[in-house]
């Protein structure tokens, strides 16, 4: 808890910090006139977090981008860790005053750099006669996609891709089982975890483990298993948490008697669950749409090579629901110049044809409609994506208010207690108190 209140600490002092934008003040660019910058000849840096195949495949765009835009941008990208990484990163470098172009930011954590003044709104650059996006082209993006991140009117960040919470299945194990599709309830769910315990894979590596599923401590997990019950982690004005819905204990109590009765058990290490999949000990595997490439190489070429499903999680009533998360990029507030030169990237960025080329290189899922267009081969070689991008328009979104970072580790931390046996009527109201009082510091 000390690192969570630190965190918050140096959150609130940032406030103090709203007149302190680097190389210019929010007044100064709100006088800029956007149609006159010339961004020629700009160089901007630009922090991610991808690494292996996906880092390549973004230094190759970035490299396209510099050779071919008129205006002669040159785009540094650096890998600068991962998000937590980026965050304190990016945090140090607004109170020293010095930012990178553009960074790669969840929508909780743009929140507090926007609060910072570090961030340039994009509104006037999208809409901008000069630089920004046609009404075809705006429409084009998905709005719930722009609309995450949106906060009060300001366009803190831009989607360049999103993932999804899939449930991913055992479709050999579930057919042993007497099942011909995955679980649409969560009680039913249960009950394929408990016959799966009573029931292992006959291929499995160790028939003397056998689970239906394998919980994680992740806050991601537990917003998937309010929102496909109907509920919401914070009430509809984003004013205050509420752990303490039917929704939330509903979710709870499931994880709790699942893992009591030994047909589910709590993550004990990273990717535990994945890897017990691919050799045929656990029936189901709750994670990102963008793991899937990593599910197909863990079952087949680590594990057992049987066929596997990925599907909407379970839900009540007649529409499923799924968690659409995901990373945005934000321009920092820097010069006119260089932040037109990084908004300018970012456009391209997200044009059709590049996003099908990052589509086929990071199976992220793409911020506009019609790269589907672009994708036709790409969907008949991976239908399990297919499956999943037709999910997109019962996408839910969780809190992008400032804190939520810190409210995210609340959360893990009751999921373990009650795991470990805690009584939930306590855990929860307790959880939802904490979680409360981090909205006070902002």
């Amino acid at each position: 808890m000390v690192v969570i209140r630190h965190m918050l600490g140096c959150c609130v002092l940032l406030h103090g910090l709203a007149g302190c934008a680097p190389e210019e003040t929010a007044d100064v660019a709100a006088k800029v006139d956007l149609e006159r910058v010339d961004p020629t000849g700009a160089e901007v840096v630009f922090w991610y977090q991808h690494t292996a195949t996906r880092e390549e495949a973004l230094l190759a765009m970035i490299d396209e981008f510099n050779r071919t835009n008129p205006d002669q941008i040159t785009v540094l990208g650096e890998f600068s860790g991962k998000y937590s990484a980026i965050y304190n990163k990016m945090m140090v470098s607004l109170q020293a005053g010095t930012l990178p172009d553009l960074l790669v930011a969840y929508q909780n954590q743009a929140v507090i750099y926007h609060l910072a003044d570090g961030l340039v709104d994009l509104t006037s650059y999208m809409s901008s006669p000069r630089w920004g996006l046609s009404e075809e082209a705006r429409a084009d993006y998905i709005k719930a996609f722009l609309d995450q991140d949106n906060i009060d009117g300001a366009q803190i960040c831009f989607p360049p891709n999103r993932s999804v919470e899939v449930l991913y299945y055992n479709l050999d194990w579930l057919e042993e089982l007497g099942y011909s599709q995955p679980p649409e309830t969560w009680s039913e769910f249960a009950q394929m975890c408990r016959e799966a315990r009573d029931q292992p894979f006959s291929l499995s590596r160790n028939p003397g483990r056998s689970l239906g599923f394998i919980f994680e401590a992740d806050a991601s997990r537990l917003a998937t298993m309010v929102f496909t019950r109907g509920g919401d982690v914070m009430n509809a004005g984003r004013t205050a948490y509420s752990f303490t819905s039917g929704e939330v204990r509903e979710a709870m109590v499931l994880m709790q008697q699942l893992m009591s009765e030994r047909a589910a058990e709590l993550l004990a290490e990273p990717y535990g669950d994945q890897k017990e999949f691919a050799v045929g000990q656990v029936l189901f595997v709750m994670r990102s749409s963008s793991g899937m490439p990593f599910m197909s190489s863990a079952v087949n070429d680590d594990g057992m090579g049987f066929r596997w499903e990925a599907a909407a999680p379970p839900h009540t009533g007649d529409r499923p629901v799924v968690n659409v998360y995901g990373a945005s990029v934000s321009v920092c507030r820097t010069t006119p110049e260089r932040q037109l030169a990084a908004w300018l990237f970012l456009k391209w960025f997200t044009e059709p044809e590049q996003q099908a080329r990052w589509v086929r290189a990071s199976n992220y899922f793409p911020a506009r409609r019609s790269t589907a267009r672009e994708l036709d081969t790409y969907f008949a070689e991976n239908p399990r994506y297919r499956t999943v991008y037709d999910l997109l328009d019962y996408g839910r979104s969780e809190p992008s208010v400032a804190g939520y970072q810190a409210v995210r580790r609340l959360i893990e931390e009751a999921m373990v207690e009650v795991a470990q046996g805690g009584k939930v009527d306590v855990v929860l109201p307790r959880l939802e108190r904490e979680a409360n009082a981090t909205l006070e510091e902002f």
